[in-house]
């Protein structure tokens, strides 16, 4: 009997990518983003990483202009 063949945990980048919902899938897809190819999805993870850090960098700006 061989043995039992576990999948490769998936890459960092795709982990946010299995979030996105379907109907957001479909539409990325029709503007030439798939998500399934490892190239795309890695360029989405960084746009989400780059609008994640612009978010947290106006936060600590309206903190410090508004004590």
């Amino acid at each position: 009997m061989r043995p039992a063949r576990y999948p490769a945990p998936p890459p960092r980048s795709s982990v946010p990518c299995r979030t996105v919902p379907q109907r957001d899938r479909a539409l990325l897809l029709r503007l030439g983003l798939d998500l399934d190819n490892p190239v795309h999805a890695e360029l989405f993870v960084e746009g989400v990483r780059a609008a994640d850090d612009a978010i947290a960098d106006q936060v600590r700006w309206e903190r410090e202009r508004l004590r």
